[in-house]
């Protein structure tokens, strides 16, 4: 029997929910109920429910971020939320939290609730049943994997019997019909997997990928898939003619990718290899094909591609990142999450302006986290720089870094404070904004965030607070701009494109508009040598 647990501080909105249940006639056990975050968070890792019907506008930690607490530490956990406001849904946050439904407290019955949990609980069970099956075949499997691991050893050693590497390689299912090998391999993104999953479930979600490529290559014996030792599929594909086009290999890849976001919903990304070469010259292939494996770092971002040319990337970085240094502090200092992806986005444009080595990317990267690491008090997780040291692209790199700083950023800000008492509603639009502090966001972006239709939502918006979009877009950030212009040596230039103004008049324009202020109004003198102002 499946497990619920109910989360609501309106009390006789809970003792209805539960009385409900009675006459629904499912196999679901009310396992725990709760008032408040603080005691949902303790109940939920003490009973571990199956299912959780949670009230989204919980004073504190509200049903969301709960939501993101419980799947963290139960990713299969099923969600139903309930919701008093009809007109923001939050939708496209309930589809990254795979929410089974919105209920309306006004207007729930028991049909409705009975059609939404028979919905979780059927989800529920198609996830444990696949878990499950991947687990199976992990137990059954593990050995044979290592062992194809080893074969790969052998090739490359070049000590070992080629001939007897071959029929050890038979043994193992590797039939090799063809003379020439070409290379390729399956990259699990690492921001993917965390935005749904811990970063203790990559090795299951890494075999769970090793399976739905063993899957695809059953029917053809051509494609070796071999588990590497990261998060990784290496791809052996086996062909009769070195000038062969690489249909084969691509269509195969586009399978893969599909069915993972299908089944796991993650993002995978395939590479292979221009170059093709005998099965005797394996190791040289190898390689050749491992140095060129960072080639598209800064190339676009694609399913499924070949790996470029070596260009050459800069050895050493003009730029030292003070100035992106000193947003992370004001994260801190301002409780502004919005600081950590205007400073992770001009590291971003930097690193790839100058085309530096992705190995001092991910050095650059790593620091960062160590200085906020330093600064909150926080601890970073160590499998975040695991998982940074096999980014294949900047952009991943950059999505990782923003989640461990905005997970570390979390740890020392999220305590009640004067922006938790904000309408949940407006706070859904911070968020956003927070993410877009660099861009001109228009209504336009907002409603198709939320999923709402645009005239509806500049009508509904300016009802809810008061005034129009546009005016509260230009007030945050000139809050934000104003914080920036306080700190010494800071250029109003500067200031104007890192808010996403494409030139200072109009910035200075608009700052005066809502501060009643020229933008030099709040700048800080530096100070000289005897401490007064220049």
């Amino acid at each position: 029997m499946m497990t619920l647990m109910l989360i609501d501080d309106d009390v006789p909105m809970l003792e209805y929910v539960e009385f409900l249940l009675g006459s629904l006639g499912l196999e679901l056990q009310l396992a725990a109920s709760a008032c408040s975050s603080e005691e949902a968070l303790e109940q939920f890792h003490t009973v571990l429910p199956d299912l959780v019907i949670v009230d989204i506008g919980l004073p504190g930690m509200d049903g969301l971020e709960l939501a993101d607490a419980f799947r963290i530490t139960k990713p299969e956990v099923r969600l139903i939320f309930l919701t008093c406001y009809e007109d923001f849904h939050y939708s496209k946050r309930a589809i990254q939290l795979e929410a089974d439904d919105y209920l309306i407290k006004d207007e729930l019955s028991p049909e409705q609730l009975k059609t939404s949990l028979s919905k979780a609980m059927s989800r529920f069970r198609s996830r444990q049943e696949l878990l499950e099956r991947y687990s199976l075949r992990q137990a059954i499997e593990r050995n044979k994997e290592v062992l194809k691991q080893n074969f790969l050893k052998q090739l490359l050693s070049g000590t070992a019997d080629r001939e007897d590497t071959l029929q050890f390689g038979e043994r193992l299912g590797i039939s090799w019909k063809h003379p020439f090998l070409r290379l390729g391999f399956i990259h699990m993104d690492a921001a993917s997997v965390t935005e749904r999953y811990r970063y203790k479930d990559f090795p299951l979600i890494h075999f769970a990928v090793n399976n739905i490529a063993l899957e695809l290559s059953a029917g053809d014996s051509s494609i070796t898939p071999v588990m590497t030792r990261d998060a990784d599929i290496f791809l052996l594909w086996n062909v009769a003619d070195p000038a062969c086009p690489a249909d084969g290999i691509t269509r195969y890849m586009d399978s893969l990718v599909a069915k993972v976001e299908q089944y796991l919903k993650v993002t995978v990304r395939g590479f292979y290899s221009a170059a093709t070469g005998s099965i005797r010259q394996f190791e040289t292939l190898h390689q050749a094909f491992t140095e060129s494996r960072d080639y598209n770092f800064y190339n676009a971002v694609t399913p499924v591609a070949l790996l470029g040319e070596h260009t050459g990337f800069g050895q050493t970085a003009e730029w030292r990142g003070d100035k992106e240094r000193g947003m992370l502090s004001l994260a801190l200092e301002d409780h502004n999450a919005a600081w950590i992806d205007l400073a992770v986005n001009q590291w971003t444009y930097h690193v790839s302006e100058q085309r530096l080595l992705p190995r001092l990317v991910r050095e650059l990267y790593a620091n960062f986290v160590r200085q906020m690491a330093f600064e909150s008090g926080g601890l970073a997780e160590e499998d975040y720089f695991i998982q940074l040291e096999q980014t294949v692209h900047v952009a991943e790199a950059a999505r990782l870094t923003k989640r461990e700083l905005r997970n570390l950023w979390r740890q020392h800000t999220l305590a009640p404070s004067a922006a938790a008492q904000k309408d949940i509603r407006l706070q859904a639009v911070d968020s956003f904004l927070e993410e877009h502090a660099d861009k001109m966001v228009t209504s336009l972006d907002m409603a198709e965030h939320l999923h709402l239709n645009p005239s509806y939502f500049s009508r509904y918006f300016k009802k809810l607070s008061g005034i129009n979009f546009t005016d509260y877009v230009n007030q945050y950030k000139m809050n934000m701009a104003i914080t920036m212009l306080s700190r010494p040596h800071e250029t109003v230039e500067n200031v104007a494109y890192l808010l996403g103004f494409s030139d200072r008049a109009y910035f200075s324009k608009v700052f005066k508009k809502y501060s009643g202020k020229n933008p030099s109004e709040f700048k800080v003198q530096p100070l000289d040598a005897e401490g007064t102002d220049k």
